[in-house]
């Protein structure tokens, strides 16, 4: 329970956490732009000379392109005259990475793609949104780069209508606005991390048994083909799917009836089966049956 990277790899959940809640906020407001004037596009991840580089949000339309980098952080956050982004909260100071610097690197990466096709040249908007209603921006500086670029939340929908008043005329046609739309999903690539390569963690090293999914406690004991928790008495039928979504994300997309014995701790070869054969697509190979855990059956 105590492993020494075990504060590092929960910081790093809570950062991957809180930019995903980020996202999310912002599909509201989102949501009230007119449908046949913009095209979505979440987390982009597109390839280019340098590796690939990553979109939060990229809106398109005939008129323009806009980047959006959000950011769900709480608390007080000063921009300053050294393009630092200062977090102060509960007596405390960090530094995070500067939006506008990300937003300019972005930009500058998007447009050279751009290049490489036969298309008009499309102005391209970009802004750092705070999705958090806890943060309290302060620019401490006299730089308007800032004040027109950093926003919260409440301030997305006016701040579209100020680019759309801006570019009044069409530069891209329906048909231009399609090419560039699957040129965009064509060329996006899905980032695939091996979380225990990359912490240099091995599958021995993992916590095993069903996770409680209300207070967390490990293991939860099957009995009367439910899962039953010692700390606060949780009772549950489904607790151990979490588990198994952890281990195909973790370990392998596939997994054997004694694997699954050994990961949720079931003594039992008929229980494990249970589980797995009425929920799970069923797969044969050489070395025995086993299940394809991101296919769950659910007629």
């Amino acid at each position: 329970m105590n492993h020494p990277i075990k504060d590092i790899v929960n910081s790093q959940a809570r950062i991957l956490r809180a930019g995903y809640n980020g996202e999310i906020a912002l599909q509201f407001p989102l949501s009230f732009l007119p449908y046949d004037e913009f095209l979505i596009f979440h987390h982009l991840r597109i390839p280019d000379a340098h590796g690939f580089f990553q979109i939060d949000i990229l809106l398109l339309s005939k008129k323009f392109l806009l980047i959006i980098e959000v950011k769900n952080i709480d608390g007080e956050v000063s921009f300053d005259d050294f393009g630092q982004s200062i977090r102060r909260k509960q007596g405390k100071e960090d530094a995070f990475t500067n939006p506008i610097e990300q937003i300019n690197l972005q930009h500058i990466r998007l447009l050279r793609w751009l290049r490489n096709y036969n298309l008009p040249i499309i102005p391209i908007e970009k802004i750092a949104v705070y999705s958090s209603r806890h943060t309290i921006l302060k620019d401490i500086t006299n730089d308007k780069a800032i004040s027109n670029t950093v926003i919260r939340k409440d301030k997305i929908l006016s701040k579209i209508d100020e680019m759309k008043q801006k570019h009044l005329i069409p530069v891209l046609t329906e048909d231009q606005l399609m090419e560039l739309s699957y040129k965009l999903l064509s060329a996006h690539t899905e980032e695939n991390m091996d979380a225990l390569e990359k912490f240099k963690v091995s599958p021995e090293e993992l916590i095993t048994g069903v996770i409680c999914p209300k207070c967390g406690e490990v293991p939860m004991i099957r009995k009367s083909g439910k899962w039953n928790c010692i700390q606060c008495k949780t009772i549950s039928k489904t607790a151990h799917k979490q588990d198994l979504r952890d281990y195909a994300l973790l370990i392998c997309e596939y997994i054997s009836n004694k694997n699954a014995r050994e990961f949720l701790q079931l003594p039992s070869i008929n229980t494990a089966r249970n589980l797995l054969k009425g929920n799970y697509r069923q797969i044969a190979d050489t070395s025995g049956r086993k299940y394809h855990l991101v296919e769950e059956i659910f007629e």
